[in-house]
C-alpha cells in the first residue's frame, strides 16, 4: 500500500490533529504516513502513540527550516529518536527564538493599529508553535485584511515587511548534523520548491551530502514531471535514498490534498532499511 511521508499537524502550521491526519490517512488507503512538522516533534509523537488505533504505519519525523543566504531550504529527518538530547535542545532553542520573533512581529502590528495581542492567539491553537499564519488568521477574525494573502505584503508581515522580523536561522549543515545525531535520515525537502531560492541542482545536492544528506523528496506535491525525473535521477547518480510526499497542510493549502503523492512502499521499504544501519552501526 502507498504512503505520504510529509504531512503536518495542528502542532506546526497545519490545519488537522494528528488523529485526523490519522483517520483521513486510513480513509484514503495508506498504509504508512509521516507527520513532518516545522521544527517540533509533538504532532508526530502523539500520532505514533495513537497510530495502532488507526491501522496505520507513523515514521518518526520532523522538518527543519534552515537557511543558506535568502534560500530557505528545508531539511526533513526521517526516523530519529525523539529522546536525543541535541534535537530536544535545538527543538527547544527553535521554538523559544518563534515565540520572541511573534511578540516582535505582534508589537510592530500593534503600533499600526493593529489590535491584536499573543495571548489571544495562543487561546485558539493546539500548541505553542506560532508561526505567521497564525498572526495572520488573528488579523482576518478581527477584520483587519479579509484572506491571509493580505498579511503577506510590505505592509505587514512579508519578507522585509514594515512588521516583518527575521527568522532564527539554522543552517542545512547544522540541521542534517541534529538529525544524524538523532539516528535519523536527513533528506531535503522540495528541491523544486525553494522559497527565495532557485531550485536545488545536482551540484547542490552533492555539496549537501559532503555535509551528511541522505536523501531527496524526489516526489512531491509541486514537483512537475521533469523535476521529478531530474531529481530521481541525482538520487540514484548520487546513491540517496528517494522519499516523497504531498506536504499537506490542510484547510491551510486547499490546492493539496492528503496522499496527491502516493509513495511507493518500495521506497519506505528503503528508507527503513536505511534507519536499521543506522541503529546497527551505533
Amino acid at each position: 500500500m502507498p504512503a505520504d511521508l510529509h504531512l503536518h499537524s495542528t502542532y506546526s502550521d497545519g490545519s488537522y490533529q494528528p488523529e485526523e491526519l490519522l483517520k483521513l490517512a486510513r480513509s484514503k488507503g495508506l498504509d504508512t504516513i509521516a507527520i513532518a512538522d516545522h521544527d517540533t516533534i509533538k504532532g508526530s509523537k502523539k500520532a505514533i502513540k495513537i497510530k495502532d488505533d488507526y491501522d496505520v504505519e507513523v515514521i518518526p519525523a520532523i522538518e527543519f527550516s534552515t537557511y543558506k543566504n535568502k534560500a530557505e531550504i528545508h531539511i526533513l529527518g526521517y526516523y530519529i529518536d525523539f529522546a536525543n538530547k541535541q534535537l530536544k535542545q535545538e527543538v527547544d532553542n527553535i521554538f523559544q527564538a518563534r515565540i520572541k520573533r511573534a511578540e516582535k512581529m505582534i508589537d510592530k502590528l500593534n503600533k499600526q493599529g493593529v489590535a491584536i495581542s499573543l495571548k489571544e492567539i495562543k487561546n485558539k491553537i493546539e500548541d505553542e508553535y506560532i508561526g505567521r499564519p497564525h498572526i495572520a488568521q488573528e488579523m482576518i477574525e478581527k477584520g483587519y485584511i479579509d484572506e491571509i494573502g493580505e498579511a503577506f505584503t510590505d505592509k505587514y508581515i512579508g519578507n522585509n515587511g514594515q512588521a516583518y522580523v527575521s527568522k532564527y536561522k539554522l543552517t542545512p549543515k547544522k540541521a542534517i548534523k541534529i538529525v544524524k545525531e538523532a539516528q535519523g535520515i536527513p533528506v531535503v525537502a522540495h528541491p523544486g520548491f525553494i522559497n527565495n531560492g532557485l531550485p536545488l541542482n545536482k551540484e547542490d545536492i552533492k555539496e549537501m551530502k559532503k555535509s551528511g544528506l541522505e536523501g531527496i523528496e524526489v516526489f512531491h506535491s509541486r514537483h512537475s514531471s521533469d523535476e521529478r525525473a531530474y531529481y530521481r535521477s541525482v538520487a540514484e547518480e548520487l546513491d540517496l535514498v528517494i522519499t516523497g510526499g504531498s506536504d499537506f497542510h490542510g484547510d491551510k493549502t486547499p490546492e493539496i490534498e492528503l496522499g496527491d503523492v502516493n509513495l511507493n512502499i518500495k521506497y519506505v521499504d528503503d528508507l527503513k532499511v536505511k534507519s536499521e544501519i543506522h541503529k546497527n552501526n551505533k
